[in-house]
């Protein structure tokens, strides 16, 4: 075939294109479409935009400032967030004045906040605190909980109703994009359980496969020797075979489709 003629062309003024990410493959200095169209020219880093705030948590900064010995509630106001975003920084303050309330509660009872309580702020936390004065902010007597907005019917089953309710904006810059999975067992109950019970099951299953195996390759000089020796013994890996294959049935249904 016949090499495509290439088309150069120039802008006056220069106009900035804005492309999906799958759309583009960047490099130092070119990008190139994927229908092969190349884009001369440096490639500038976007930020991430964040058009509602619904949530925010800490815990994985905590738990980095930990480990280096530094005081979590230190590190967490001057994190980049709170000295780059005044509303989350207001947020943050409101967060703070009901913890005290809760834990003075809390501690009738000793007790005390719940990491959840004191790193994290949910939807229903940041509905509340964007309409509430730092000064209006109040505990629910005796609910033992941060104060939340009353969800609306529809919100109990899809989330926020953000026609509803009012969040923040957020522009993180890429040098201050990190990624961190949600779906790593340190963060998620579910998935810490998902990876035991799978990984538990998986020894039990390469466990019953290597007796058996052992059996049917190895098995001839014992069935030589006492053929009812050698079937109690394939009798029981059986057994122990389809005790794994029984809990699977049970384990498949709870971990995949419930």
């Amino acid at each position: 075939m016949p090499e495509q003629p290439a088309i150069i062309f120039s802008v006056e003024p220069a106009t900035t294109f804005q492309f999906r990410p799958r759309d583009i493959q960047e490099a130092a200095e070119s990008g190139a479409l994927r229908d092969g169209t190349a884009l001369k020219g440096k490639l500038q880093e976007s930020p991430m935009v964040f058009h509602y705030v619904d949530a925010i948590d800490f815990r994985h900064l905590v738990m980095k400032a930990e480990e280096k010995g530094i005081d979590p509630k230190v590190a967490i106001e001057n994190s980049w967030l709170l000295k780059e975003n005044h509303e989350l920084k207001e947020i943050w303050e409101k967060q703070q004045v009901a913890l005290a309330q809760l834990t003075a509660e809390l501690a009738t009872h000793e007790r005390v906040p719940t990491e959840k309580d004191k790193y994290r702020i949910g939807w229903q936390e940041m509905a509340y605190y964007s309409k509430t004065a730092i000064s209006d902010v109040k505990i629910t007597p005796k609910k033992y909980a941060m104060p939340k907005v009353k969800e609306e019917l529809n919100e109990e089953f899809f989330g926020p109703d953000y026609k509803l309710r009012t969040f923040p904006h957020l522009t993180v810059p890429r040098g201050e994009v990190q990624f961190t999975s949600k779906f790593a067992p340190a963060w998620n109950t579910y998935y810490a359980v998902y990876f035991t019970m799978t990984g538990l099951h998986g020894l039990h299953v390469i466990g019953g496969a290597l007796v058996l195996a052992y059996y049917l390759f190895f098995g001839k000089k014992m069935y030589l020797s006492n053929p009812e020796w050698l079937a109690n013994r394939v009798e029981i890996g059986g057994l122990f075979w389809h005790f794994v294959d029984l809990v699977w049935i049970f384990l498949f249904p709870i971990l995949y489709l419930m």
